[in-house]
C-alpha cells in the first residue's frame, strides 16, 4: 500500500487538483482552492461523547447560541404551515406566517408551558395552545386570553410569544437561540459560493428521512466527516473511489471534502483483484479487494467465503464462524452481501422527469465509473495490471503487472471521469438545460461533502438527487441523536415545487434499505451506522481517555473541535 508522499501528510494516491488538469470543460476556482489546517496533533477527550456534564456544557453554550438549519421552505408550502424543531430537551415552533416569511417561536405557552405544538401541521389561521387555549396570531400577537379577569398582574401587550432569529439559506430555514446572535451572513460567510452554478434556491426537497441512533450525535457526524475508512468500513467501492486521496479544506465555520471518484484508493496499490461481475442468477457476491476473497450469499442467509487459494468458510452475516477451514471473515462484506439488499447496488433508478424520490446521488458515481474501468478492462482499453483496477486470471489468480507512469494513471483516470461526467450531463439536460454545458467533469464525477457547522452536511450535486445529513442529541440523552438524511431534487424551469412529504420515521433497529427514498447509498449507510454503537461503547474503554486524530485525513473532524471549543470558552 502506498501511504504517503515524503515529506508530506498527503496521500500518494491520484489528487483532485491532478485530476482538475485534464477536466473537459472549465474548473470553478472554488474547487481550485486550497485550505488545509496546519499539522500538529488534535487529541479530544473522549468524554465529549458520553459526559452528562459536557452534554450540559453543550446545549448552554453551544445550540443556545449557533445558527442551526430547523427545516425547509417546501416542509412549510401554504401560510399557517408550521413545524416543531427540537434541539435537546427544546422545542422551536417554525411558522409560515406570510407569502415569504417565516418566524420561529419559543414552543411553549406562555400561561403554563405547555408546547403549542407537538407535530408539524397545515394552514393554521391561529397559534391557540390545547391546554386552557391561550391564543396567538400568526404574527406571535397576543390574541385571547380566556378569563383574563383573572390575571390582573398581567400585561396582555406584553404576552406575545418570544421569537428566535431566522436566516434563510438555500431554501432552507436555520434557527438561532440566541437574539443578540451574529447575523447569518456573518455566520455563512462565503460558504453559499460554493453552490453557485446550480444553487439549492433552484431545487426542492423529495424526502426526508429520520432514525435514532444509539450514538452521540458528535460520533455518528464524525463517521460522516472522512473518507479514508472506506477501504476498512465499504471495502466494496475502492475500486472507483479515492478515499484517503481525497482533498480537504477548513474555512470560517464550515471545511469541505472532495473525493476523486474513478481514482481508486490508494490502498489498492500493488493489488491484483479485479471487482467481481455481479452474479448470472443476481445472487449477492463480491469479492475483498485486498485478499482477492469471494463473499457470496447462501440459500440459507449466510454467506460462502473462499480464498483465492480455495480455502473456504460459512459465516453468518455478523461475520460470525459457522463451518469450513476459514475461521475469519470481513465483517462490513458479509453485511453486505447477506444483508438487507437494494435493486441496483449503488445505482438506484434514474428520477423521474417529476422526481419521485428515487434517482442518483453523488455517491453513486463511483459504481459507474467502475463498471466503465471494468468494460475498458475487458476490451484492451486499460493496460493488463494498470494500478486503476488491477488484473487477475479468475482461474489461477495470477495478476500480471505493466507499470506505468503517474501522468498516463491520471489522465486515464481522467478519461474515465470524463466518459461518466458526459453521461450525466445528457442525462441532466432535460432537468437542467444547457448550465450542464458549462459543469465541469469533477462536479459531476466528484464526491464533494461540506460541514456546516455544527451539525449539517451539504453536498454539491448536479445529478437528480443530492442527498444531506443532519446530526442532533436525541433529547437529553448523550448517548443517543436523531440523524436525518434530506434528498433535495433540482427544480425544473418554470415549474413550481411541490410540498415535500411527511418525514419517513424508521425505527432505532430499522436498516436503512426500508427508506427507498435514498436509494442504494441505504446499504452503505447501513455499514456506516453499524459501527457506531459500538465506536459509543468502546470510548468508555480507550487507556488515557482521548482520541488521536489524523492531521490531514480527519482535517474536518479537527475543525469542527476547535470551532466547537471556541463556542464551548465563549463568554456570551
Amino acid at each position: 500500500m502506498v501511504e504517503t508522499l515524503t515529506g508530506t501528510n498527503r496521500s500518494a494516491g491520484l489528487s483532485v487538483q491532478e485530476l482538475m488538469a485534464y477536466d473537459t470543460h472549465p474548473v470553478p476556482e472554488y474547487l481550485r482552492r486550497e485550505s488545509p489546517m496546519p499539522q500538529g496533533p488534535t487529541l479530544v477527550p473522549a468524554e465529549v461523547y458520553y459526559s452528562r456534564e459536557f452534554f450540559a456544557k453543550e446545549m448552554e453554550q453551544l445550540w443556545m447560541h449557533v445558527w442551526q438549519m430547523a427545516c425547509h421552505e417546501d416542509d412549510l408550502s401554504n401560510v399557517g404551515d408550521h413545524m416543531p424543531y427540537d434541539i435537546g430537551e427544546l422545542s422551536f415552533l417554525i411558522v409560515r406566517t406570510g407569502p415569504d416569511e417565516f418566524k420561529a417561536y419559543r414552543n411553549a405557552c406562555l400561561h403554563r408551558g405547555r408546547r403549542l405544538k407537538e407535530r408539524p401541521g397545515k394552514k393554521l389561521h391561529e397559534i391557540r395552545c390545547p391546554f386552557h387555549a391561550w391564543a396567538w396570531n400568526l404574527d406571535g400577537s397576543i390574541k385571547e386570553i380566556p378569563c383574563e379577569w383573572d390575571f390582573p398582574g398581567i400585561n396582555k401587550d406584553d404576552q406575545d410569544l418570544p421569537e428566535v432569529p431566522v436566516g434563510r439559506w438555500g431554501r432552507f430555514i436555520f434557527i438561532n437561540p440566541d437574539p443578540n446572535c451574529e447575523s447569518f451572513e456573518d455566520f455563512l460567510d462565503d460558504f453559499p459560493s460554493n453552490f453557485e452554478l446550480l444553487p439549492y434556491e433552484k431545487r426542492h426537497k423529495v424526502a426526508e428521512v429520520r432514525k435514532v441512533l444509539r450514538a452521540n450525535w458528535k460520533v455518528a457526524q464524525d463517521a460522516f466527516a472522512e473518507s479514508w475508512h472506506v477501504f476498512s468500513t465499504h471495502p466494496q467501492v475502492v475500486w472507483g473511489f479515492g478515499d484517503c486521496n481525497a482533498q480537504f479544506d477548513a474555512f470560517k465555520n464550515y471545511s469541505r471534502q472532495h473525493n476523486p471518484s474513478g481514482a481508486p484508493s490508494p490502498h489498492l496499490e500493488g493489488i491484483e483483484w479485479t471487482p467481481l461481475p455481479p452474479s448470472p442468477d443476481g445472487v449477492p457476491r463480491e469479492r475483498h479487494a485486498f485478499t482477492g476473497a469471494i463473499y457470496e450469499r447462501r440459500p440459507d442467509g449466510n454467506v460462502d467465503v473462499t480464498m483465492p487459494n480455495g480455502t473456504k468458510g460459512v459465516f453468518t452475516q455478523e461475520a460470525v464462524w459457522v463451518d469450513g477451514d476459514l475461521g475469519h471473515a470481513d465483517l462490513h462484506l458479509c453485511q453486505w452481501v447477506a444483508g438487507p439488499q437494494v435493486a441496483g447496488g449503488l445505482m438506484p433508478p434514474p428520477a423521474e422527469e417529476e422526481s419521485s424520490g428515487n434517482g442518483s446521488s453523488t455517491n453513486d458515481i463511483a459504481e459507474r465509473l467502475v463498471g466503465i474501468a471494468t468494460d475498458d478492462q475487458e476490451n484492451g482499453a486499460i493496460p493488463d495490471g494498470s494500478e486503476l483496477y488491477g488484473q487477475i486470471d479468475d482461474d489461477e489468480a495470477q495478476a500480471v503487472s505493466q507499470p506505468q507512469t503517474r501522468d498516463e494513471r491520471v489522465r486515464a483516470t481522467a478519461e474515465l471521469r470524463a466518459r461518466a461526467a458526459s453521461d450525466m450531463r445528457e442525462a441532466m439536460r432535460p432537468m437542467l438545460g444547457d448550465v450542464m454545458d458549462t459543469v465541469s467533469d469533477t462536479e459531476l464525477t466528484g464526491n464533494i461533502y461540506f460541514n456546516l457547522f455544527p451539525n449539517l452536511m451539504p453536498c454539491a450535486s448536479f445529478g437528480p438527487l443530492a442527498i444531506w445529513f443532519r446530526f442532533r442529541p436525541n433529547g437529553s440523552n448523550p448517548e443517543e441523536c436523531i440523524m436525518e438524511a434530506i434528498c433535495i431534487a433540482p427544480t425544473p424551469e418554470g415549474t413550481e415545487p411541490p410540498p415535500a412529504p411527511p418525514v419517513h420515521v424508521l425505527d432505532v433497529d430499522d436498516s436503512w434499505t426500508l427508506a427507498p427514498e435514498i436509494g442504494g447509498l441505504a446499504m452503505v449507510m447501513d455499514q456506516d451506522t453499524g459501527n457506531m454503537p459500538w465506536v459509543q461503547k468502546g470510548v468508555r474503554s480507550l487507556e488515557g481517555g482521548v482520541l488521536q486524530l489524523a492531521d490531514y485525513n480527519e482535517i474536518k473532524l479537527r475543525h469542527f473541535y476547535k470551532v466547537l471549543n471556541e463556542y464551548l470558552e465563549r463568554e456570551w
